[in-house]
């Protein structure tokens, strides 16, 4: 991994502070993955306990300690909860690309948060971790997914047909993608 990457820089927006997980945030991150509404679309069950929690902030700080991804909390400025996570998976530094992964709390669902938190990661990812091609793979029936990533550039590039296996079924997932050049007509 790149030294420089050690650690997972903290992002701000207006609204928004971005930062690593640590075990301290385990209880936030439980609130947060116990809700189905949340995890409907993810490739996690909905958590029980705090040490599920705290087990997931383990494991992305391994992934992160291995140069295969970055994940950031999303974290409201205003009150300092946990509202969401944002962030790179399955990051190929040879191929300079990653996959894209995010989540938010219902309660702040269609109202931008989400979108704000991205625009950050996006541009961090195409300037800083200098990746060519950001990839995410979207259930078919998550409407907000496609509509969010088509706002933000990324294009439909066709749909994997039992690509994953979530939740005890095969299901479908649409590609979407967006590359660097695609990226710097927007700055």
């Amino acid at each position: 991994m790149d030294p420089s990457l050690k650690e997972i820089p903290i992002l701000e927006t207006d609204r928004l502070i971005l930062r690593q997980l640590t075990a301290a945030d385990s209880q936030e991150l439980l609130d947060l993955y116990s809700d189905e509404g949340v995890t409907h679309f993810l490739g996690i069950d909905t958590m029980k306990t705090v040490e599920e929690a705290a087990r997931l902030v383990e494991m992305l700080d391994q992934q992160h300690e291995q140069g295969a991804g970055l994940r950031w909390g999303a974290f409201e400025k205003e009150e300092g909860r946990l509202i969401g996570t944002c962030g790179y998976h399955d990051w190929d530094q040879r191929r300079m690309r990653a996959e894209l992964g995010y989540d938010l709390d219902k309660r702040r669902w269609g109202q931008g948060y989400m979108r704000e938190a991205l625009l950050l990661v996006l541009g961090y990812g195409f300037k800083e971790l200098k990746l060519h091609r950001i990839e995410a793979f979207v259930d078919p029936e998550d409407r907000r997914s496609q509509n969010l990533l088509s706002s933000l550039g990324f294009q439909l590039e066709g749909v994997l047909r039992d690509h994953d296996f979530i939740k005890g079924k095969f299901q479908d997932d649409m590609v979407y993608a967006l590359l660097q050049h695609e990226w710097a007509k927007k700055d």
